[in-house]
This record gives structure tokens, C-alpha cells and sequence, in this order.
């Protein structure tokens, strides 16, 4: 593991009663990279989501980031430390305006009303929301809270980001236009984890791909090298899409 990573993953297990939800998985993320985790549903993506960032205690192995061991921290104290994520079934706060959403995140590095605003403002011009300020998150479209969720992340100011399908149900057109988001935070030095079911919006975006399958990590590599990986046509991908990639 490079002495760059942001955060290591070393041998993470995860068990519900007998079955074994994740099974020694390693991994690290560098800062500036896009490492996208794919796999079949029931893999153990969002379960891994959940254990790096305190939802769920592992039952093995370690988790670090910036070289301190953070395993089993709570999720307050690991989005304090640089480490945010999204969820797959989107939380936002539904009573309350896109400004006020975004400001709720922003209150952890702001905790004065004025500055909190005024850094709120700056990620919704960022993530292309600003216009929808005013509008109460209830009223949004799916997309549209997608990417208020994602803006709350950012407004936490991590190191690491962590979407979990959050281009699920998108257009083309807005998976394109969250593909070009993503990759522009990227471009800013962010280390990001995706995990995604789109192929076609993340293989092209992707520096890095991990593949999960049962729990278990069965494949990482360039996203060229994944699509080739007979295991992962297997388990995964299918014939039908590796060919449509690859050609």
C-alpha cells in the first residue's frame, strides 16, 4: 500500500450471524483518484460503505486513513476526520430548503451561522444547484436530491468521498452530467469511492476498479482490465457488455 493512500483497507470481515457478508477485503485509495466498487446486488458493496464509516463494527481487520487507525469509529467521528459519504436510498432533509440541507454539512467545519452560509453557497455553484437554493428538498426530483446529498458531503469538506449509486435512476444525460461532476472533484484532489451499477457512466471515469463478489474482492485493476477478466464476465458483467466495451 503506497504511503500516499488516504485510506487503507486491510482484511475488513463482516459477519451477520453465519453468513459472511465481507471476507478479508483490502484495498487503499490515493488522493486525486477515482477507485469505482462494482459487483453483483447482495456483494457486500454497501455493507463495506457502512463498516468504513462507523454504520456497522467490523469483525476483523483495520481500516486507516491518513495512517491512523479509525476502525470502529463512530460516523461523526469519522466524517470529522475527512471521510463523507452518500447513501443508497438518499437522505436528505425534506422540510427544510437546498440552502439549509447544504448547511447542516457545512456547520461541521462552520460552526458560526455567517460562514456556514457563505461555504453552503460555494458548493451548490460547485455541484450546479445554486438556483434551487430556496426550494424545499421535498419538492426536488430524484436527481436533483441525489446531487443535494452529494453537496451535502462535499460541504463537510472530506478528503475521501464515498457514493454509493448515485447515478442510479439518472438519465444518460444526467448520469453524464454526475460523471463530469465526479471527475472534476477528482481533479481538485479528492479521493473518491463509487459505487455503481451504470457501467458505461463510471468505466470511462474510473482510474481503478474493484470488483466484489459474495464479500469476497475477485478482481481490481484498470477498468480495461476488468472488462477483459473472465472471472468478472462471469460473475458480473456478462458477455453481452464486456464486448460492448472492449469493442
Amino acid at each position: 500500500m503506497s504511503s500516499g493512500s488516504k485510506l487503507v483497507v486491510t482484511g475488513v470481515t463482516k459477519r451477520f450471524g453465519g453468513l459472511l457478508a465481507l471476507n478479508d477485503v483490502s484495498f487503499s485509495v490515493e488522493s486525486g483518484e477515482i477507485l469505482a466498487l462494482i459487483g453483483p446486488n447482495g456483494a457486500g458493496k454497501t455493507t463495506l460503505f457502512n463498516c468504513l464509516t462507523g454504520f456497522l463494527k467490523v469483525d476483523g481487520g483495520t481500516v486507516e486513513f491518513n495512517g491512523q487507525n479509525i476502525t470502529n469509529w463512530s460516523p461523526n467521528k469519522i466524517c470529522s476526520l475527512g471521510v463523507a459519504r452518500t447513501f443508497q436510498v438518499v437522505q436528505v432533509l425534506q422540510g427544510m430548503t437546498v440552502l439549509e440541507n447544504v448547511m447542516v454539512g457545512a456547520y461541521l467545519r462552520n460552526p458560526r451561522t455567517a460562514p456556514a452560509r457563505e461555504s453552503a453557497i460555494a458548493v451548490l455553484e460547485k455541484v450546479g444547484m445554486l438556483q434551487r437554493a430556496d426550494v424545499l428538498a421535498v419538492n426536488l426530483t430524484l436527481p436533483e436530491k441525489k446531487r443535494l446529498e452529494v453537496a451535502m458531503s462535499l460541504a463537510t469538506q472530506p478528503k475521501v468521498l464515498m457514493l454509493d449509486e448515485s447515478m442510479a435512476g439518472l438519465t444518460p444525460t444526467e448520469a453524464a452530467e454526475a460523471s463530469q461532476m465526479i471527475r472534476s472533484l477528482r481533479d481538485e484532489g479528492l479521493a473518491l469511492i463509487v459505487v455503481e451499477h451504470v457501467m458505461e457512466a463510471i468505466m470511462p471515469i474510473a482510474d481503478r476498479v474493484i470488483v466484489l463478489d459474495s464479500g469476497t474482492k475477485i478482481a481490481e485493476g484498470s477498468p480495461e482490465e476488468i472488462v477483459s477478466n473472465p472471472r468478472v464476465i462471469s460473475a458480473y458483467l456478462g458477455d453481452k457488455y464486456a464486448k460492448r466495451v472492449i469493442n
